[in-house]
């Protein structure tokens, strides 16, 4: 992340140009076409529980849209972060499995890897025509490779924060091995039954140098690893203790003053964090 701040040039014009009109766009479709997921409701709790996990300082406003695209990511809005999940995840997918998704999608606002990410896609898809009209021109392609390579480590961080909440590293297999069976997805093979088992080829290991997202395979190898690590274990009691901790929250929001159950961690009216 250092590294890439201190080309400032590039995100401060993905900011001002591509990522404001990404922006107003993409709020403006989900307007028309999402459905806004409000209090109380089952995957609103999802959230709040996967945004105490990950001690986010505000709650992401989440909408629900009908794209048929198994999809779900992260985006800023007026410095407000938002989550955006297709209705057909949550037909396909286990609650436990949704819940592994939010995790990995809050991982990146946890992270801080919007702006970056915009960037990512931006110097992926179209390159030579939306790097052109950006003025991104003068992007090197060693530098184009540096930040999708980059972003496909963003990736294997999200998979951690996903393996932090829901503390299995069987629902994380589940929810990528039934990724994998659409072709729409990044690295996914319809072929693949067990992303375990699955052993990518020479041309996949290739073409996942030119892409976003790691081969399915290769991201679920890396948070396999991190399941079986100590950092692991340290982080799961740091979060375990956080949460012993949160019982003891008087039921007042300390923002708005409205009522709330003692334990939440984000106000049910205003959305603040009581951390």
């Amino acid at each position: 992340m250092e590294t890439i701040k201190v080309v400032g040039v590039l995100p401060y014009l993905v900011k001002n140009l591509a990522f404001g009109n990404f922006e107003k766009t993409t709020l403006a479709n989900l307007s028309r076409q999402g459905r806004r997921i409000t209090y109380p409701s089952g995957l609103d709790g999802l959230v709040r529980r996967c945004a105490s996990l990950l001690s986010l300082t505000v709650l992401p406003g989440t909408f629900v849209v009908e794209e048929g695209q198994l999809n779900a990511f992260t985006f800023e809005a007026e410095k407000h972060p938002v989550l955006v999940v297709d209705s057909g995840l949550l037909n396909l997918l286990t609650p436990r499995e949704v819940m592994a998704v939010v995790g990995h999608e809050l991982g990146h606002v946890k992270s801080g890897h919007m702006l970056y990410h915009t960037l990512g896609e931006i110097l992926s898809g179209g390159i030579s025509l939306s790097a052109s009209l950006l003025g991104l021109s003068v992007v090197s392609i060693p530098l184009r490779f540096t930040l999708l390579s980059w972003h496909r480590e963003s990736e294997v961080t999200a998979d951690r924060a996903s393996l932090l909440v829901v503390k299995d590293i069987g629902v994380i297999k589940s929810m990528m091995t039934k990724l994998t069976r659409f072709p729409a997805h990044a690295g996914a093979s319809s072929k693949n039954l067990d992303i375990e088992k699955d052993e990518p080829g020479a041309l996949e290991s290739v073409s996942e140098l030119f892409t976003t997202h790691p081969l399915f395979a290769n991201r679920f190898r890396l948070v396999k690893e991190f399941a079986e690590s100590e950092e692991f274990v340290i982080a799961r009691r740091k979060i375990e203790l956080r949460q012993t901790l949160l019982k003891a929250f008087v039921p007042l929001c300390r923002y708005c003053g409205a009522k709330k159950r003692t334990g939440d961690a984000f106000c049910p009216r205003c959305g603040r964090c009581q951390t």
